[in-house]
């Protein structure tokens, strides 16, 4: 048996080309570099990555499997372009997830801790010269942190395999996310976590109307109802 003193932690943290590839491209997809739908052609990309095709691929590969990239043939890799139907399962799914852990966190009597509050700050802290991009990175670790405060591995990481394509279903709605005021969702963002921290069960209906707002509810009826929240 290896003794502990002969482990070498650094070498446990090296980074493999592909995972510094698909953390590369992560964050541009994330923040709009590629255009939804538009092929991405390989050999000038792993070219400017000074990697190989193989590689790239590789790094393509594991991005396709939380829904940031498909691949069709003959035609190569692209930015998915998501539909109403995939929009609203997205959404269907946020709903469910989210409602679950606020459940959880009323019924344990959970409060928002300090992570959530510098979340908060960040959030907070968006002025109207940031980027769609940052404020849905920001918007996204708030909710985030709040899931992950009903204690369960599983429904955190299940959120934060949501909250992918959700980012990018939200990037692609940036016309329709514009026509929001930005002192109003920063609002939402607000009460949420005072709802949290007073034990207000109405929050639980909130989570089932406000999250699920997208870019076809235009019902005027509708849109009364539903709330702004990115």
């Amino acid at each position: 048996m290896t003794a502990t003193s002969d482990l070498h932690p650094s070498r446990l943290e090296t980074v493999s080309a592909v995972d510094a590839a698909g953390a590369y491209l992560r964050r541009e997809i994330l923040r709009g570099a590629f255009e939804p739908g538009e092929r991405i052609r390989e050999s000038p990309l792993a070219a400017s990555l000074g990697i190989s095709r193989h590689t790239l691929r590789a790094a393509f590969a594991r991005l396709e499997s939380v829904g940031l990239v498909t691949y069709r043939e003959n035609r190569g890799w692209s930015v998915p372009v998501f539909d109403r139907a995939e929009y609203e399962d997205i959404l269907l799914l946020r709903q469910s997830l989210e409602s679950t852990a606020y459940r959880i966190i009323l019924e344990r009597a959970i409060v928002p801790d300090a992570r959530v509050e510098a979340a908060l700050r960040r959030v907070q802290g968006v002025t109207e010269e940031v980027e769609w991009s940052e404020r849905l990175e920001v918007d996204g670790d708030l909710h985030q942190t709040l899931v992950d405060l009903a204690g369960s591995r599983r429904l955190s990481q299940s959120f934060a395999d949501m909250l992918i394509e959700l980012r990018l279903c939200r990037l692609q709605s940036v016309e329709w996310l514009e026509q929001r005021g930005l002192e109003h969702w920063k609002q939402l963002h607000v009460d949420l976590v005072e709802a949290l921290r007073r034990g207000d069960r109405a929050v639980l209906q909130d989570a089932g109307s406000h999250f699920a707002s997208h870019p076809w509810a235009d019902d005027a009826e509708t849109a009364e109802q539903v709330s702004t929240d990115a």
